[in-house]
């Protein structure tokens, strides 16, 4: 399923993160893997995201991000992150 959100947080150092759903529904854990392969290393708290989503038993996990919106990260957070292979 498709869904929108808002980064909550994410750490590089961890590799996973998770995104708030827009739907009210909580939250969906977030892979380094699968933000890699959007074309980012790491990306800011409050960036908003369009993703492509799975449950996995009681939870759920973005298996696809098909956009990312950096211009609504919080002002404290670093610069969001591009992987070389994305420019």
């Amino acid at each position: 399923m498709v869904v929108s959100g808002r980064v909550s947080w994410f750490r590089l150092e961890k590799k996973f993160g998770f995104v708030e759903l827009d739907d009210g529904t909580g939250d969906a854990f977030l892979h380094f893997s699968v933000l890699k392969a959007a074309g980012y290393v790491t990306v800011p708290a409050g960036s908003k995201v369009r993703a492509r989503v799975e449950n996995q038993g009681d939870r759920r996990r973005v298996v696809e991000v098909l956009s990312i919106d950096t211009s609504t990260a919080l002002a404290s957070e670093p610069a969001p992150v591009r992987s070389k292979k994305a420019d």
